[in-house]
C-alpha cells in the first residue's frame, strides 16, 4: 500500500475512529491485569500489509471506501480471535489446531527457505543419493487382446493358434486388432515403465513383459482385462542420468528436506520449554502395548 494512502488526512480519522470504537467497547473501569487483551494496536506496518494483501489479490489499490472495510475487517477478526482464545473454543477443535500447528510450521520452513542452495551442495547430495534418480527399465510394445468372456473355454487354443502364426508373421502394427478382439485402451505402448504398466494392466502383466526380450511374439500374458499376446519392440535398460538432467529435481528434493529440518529443528526448540507428564492410565496402556 502506498504511503501516500497513510498519510491522507482522511485515512488517519478512519484510524483514528476504528481505534477509539475499538476503546469504547472494551475498556471498563480502571486498568486491570487483561489490559493488553483488551488493547488492539493498529500499527503503519497493519495498514501497508493489509493494503499490500489487497492489492496482490486486485491488482490495484483501495479506495478509501474499500480500504476502510478492509481496517473493519481486521480488527473484527483480531478481536473474535482473541476472545475465542481467552474462552479456550481453540482447545478442543481439531481443526483450529491443525491450523495453528500448520502455522508454526510454516513459520520454521521460511527459515530454510531463506538458505541458498550452491551448485556444490547439489553435487554431493546427488553423489550420496543417486540410487534415488535410477531411471527404470522401459519397454516399448504391441499387443493382442484375447477376451476371456467372449471365447469362453476357447480362448486359449485361439491364443496358442494366434501365437504360431505371429511369429511366423510379421504383421504391421495397425493389422493386429484382426488377430484379437477389441480392446477399449490402445494396441501400441512406447517406453513404459513397469510401475506405469502396473497402472493399466496389472501387477502380473507389468512383472512379465518389462523382462521380455525385445522381437519376439510372447505370451499368453494374462491381465485384468484378458489375456494377451506381446511383442516388446525396444527396451532401454536402467541407468543413473547424469546431474544435469535431473538437477531441478535434485534442487527441489533438497529444499523439501531442509523445510522439513527445519520444522522437526523448530519443534525440537519448542518441546524444550515444555513438561509432558503421561498420566496412569496412558502407561498402562502404553506397557500393555509392549508386552
Amino acid at each position: 500500500m502506498s504511503r501516500n494512502l497513510l498519510q491522507n488526512p482522511v485515512v488517519n480519522i478512519i484510524v483514528l475512529g476504528a481505534l477509539l470504537g475499538v476503546a469504547l467497547v472494551f475498556v471498563k473501569g480502571p486498568p486491570s491485569s487483561r489490559e493488553d487483551h483488551y488493547r488492539v494496536v493498529i500499527t503503519a506496518s497493519d495498514l501497508d500489509q493489509l493494503g499490500g494483501a489487497w492489492f496482490r489479490r486486485w491488482q490495484r489499490e483501495p479506495t478509501l471506501m474499500e480500504f476502510r472495510g478492509i481496517l473493519e475487517d481486521h480488527i473484527r477478526e483480531e478481536v473474535l480471535y482473541r476472545e475465542a482464545l481467552a474462552g479456550g473454543y481453540d482447545r478442543n477443535d481439531r481443526v483450529i489446531r491443525r491450523a495453528m500447528r500448520q502455522k508454526m510450521e510454516f513459520l520454521g520452513e521460511t527459515v530454510a527457505d531463506r538458505a541458498e542452495i550452491t551448485d556444490e551442495e547439489i553435487c554431493a547430495y546427488f553423489a550420496l543419493r543417486t540410487e534415488r534418480y535410477r531411471v527404470p527399465p522401459m519397454v516399448s510394445f504391441v499387443h493382442v487382446y484375447f477376451s476371456t468372456d467372449a471365447r469362453g473355454e476357447h480362448v486359449e487354443a485361439d491364443v496358442q493358434a494366434a501365437l504360431d502364426e505371429l511369429r511366423e508373421q510379421d504383421a504391421d502394427a495397425f493389422e493386429l486388432a484382426a488377430w484379437g478382439d477389441p480392446f477399449m485402451l490402445h494396441s501400441q505402448y512406447v517406453q513404459q515403465s513397469e510401475q506405469n504398466l502396473r497402472l493399466v494392466f496389472g501387477r502380473d502383466f507389468a512383472a512379465e513383459v518389462i523382462a521380455f526380450e525385445p522381437g519376439v511374439w510372447m505370451g499368453p500374458v494374462l491381465s485384468g482385462y484378458g489375456l494377451h499376446l506381446v511383442r516388446v519392440s525396444d527396451r532401454t535398460e536402467s541407468y543413473v542420468p547424469e546431474l544435469s538432467a535431473v538437477k531441478e529435481r535434485v534442487r527441489t528434493d533438497m529444499e523439501f528436506e531442509a523445510r522439513n529440518a527445519a520444522k522437526e529443528q523448530l519443534y525440537e526448540e519448542i518441546l524444550r520449554q515444555y513438561q509432558v507428564v503421561l498420566d496412569d492410565d496412558v502407561h498402562a496402556i502404553l506397557e500393555a502395548a509392549e508386552e
